[in-house]
């Protein structure tokens, strides 16, 4: 409660509560913001129990030795209040701005529309997110929870790889309709090697693809095309499949989800029938690893551009 209205609530006066703190007597307000103070329950009840102890007689120094534990103890609590303040206030703020960005798209969504829906001010709502474009990318991890509910129940009951598969398939094509901006920004802040907004994007990669990697290790038959696959590689190479297939389909009208489905989990199926072995690629990857050793170990660089000096 603000200081306001904890004056309506104990019926003492903001100069006596002020003195009362730097007193000793009550502890500290906790600052939600360099502007905003918080008090809580415990600052109505020891207000109250001070004025009754003064009643009885005693000094305010025999007031604060007599309450000094529960003094302490509201100074503690005090900090979590502040923090379950600030992260309720983070949270509602990036569920208001998922709501207006899946519906408006990133350029025709504004932040004071998201400040006046949540009820905060922009100062705030900066403090949480420094820039449009970091609540944005923030927006990526709630989109991921939101299909995540919806699918998590089907692929734990489900026992075939590809039957999971199709289900993640259809969470990310409900994440490329809740905002196709989206990815696209975070494909580019991911690649950006100074972008302090990688760590995020990196992040949401992880709990997107979390578990793929084992799940496609359990579909390996010992043995089987040894040494070609690398399970977490594979896993971010069907994402990448996903995006950049995503990608063409905004071009026109050619291609259905239906399209997009079969297709990537059409890859799937041939890549886990190498890695049960049903198909025998070591022949074939003989005839052409030693020209890839010998691509792999000359990158073209800067360097080696037309003109480069």
């Amino acid at each position: 409660m603000t200081i306001s209205e904890l004056e309506r609530e104990s019926g003492v006066g903001r100069n006596t509560i002020y003195y009362y703190i730097s007193d000793g007597l009550l502890p500290p307000a906790q600052k939600a913001s360099a502007t905003r103070a918080v008090y809580n329950r415990t600052h109505v009840e020891l207000l109250r129990e001070i004025h009754r102890l003064k009643g009885e007689g005693m000094t305010l120094r025999q007031i604060r030795e007599a309450l000094a534990d529960r003094i302490e103890a509201a100074a503690e609590n005090g900090v979590d209040l502040v923090a379950k303040q600030n992260e309720a206030a983070r949270e509602a703020i990036l569920q208001a701005a998922a709501r207006r960005f899946a519906h408006h798209g990133y350029d025709n969504t504004r932040i004071n529309d998201i400040c006046k829906e949540v009820g905060v001010n922009a100062q705030l709502l900066y403090s949480h997110f420094p820039s449009k474009k970091h609540l944005f990318i923030a927006c990526f991890e709630v989109y991921f929870k939101w299909m995540n509910v919806q699918v998590a129940g089907p692929i734990e009951e489900a026992d075939d790889s590809a039957t999971r598969l199709a289900w993640r398939v259809w969470a990310g094509l409900g994440l490329q309709s809740l905002s196709r901006d989206l990815q696209a920004m975070a494909r580019v802040e991911a690649l950006h090697p100074e972008s302090d907004l990688r760590p995020l994007v990196r992040k949401v990669y992880e709990m997107i693809l979390g578990g793929s990697d084992e799940e496609l290790a359990k579909d390996r038959k010992p043995g089987a095309n040894a040494g070609l696959f690398d399970d977490e590689l594979v896993s971010y190479g069907f994402l990448g499949v996903l995006e950049n297939i995503l990608m063409r389909t905004t071009w026109d009208d050619k291609y259905t989800s239906h399209d997009i489905m079969r297709n990537l989990l059409s890859m799937f199926l041939a890549v886990r029938a190498a890695y049960e072995g049903r198909i025998d690629l070591t022949k074939e990857w003989e005839s052409i690893s030693g020209l890839v050793d010998q691509l792999a170990a000359k990158i073209p660089g800067p360097d080696d551009m037309p003109g480069a000096t």
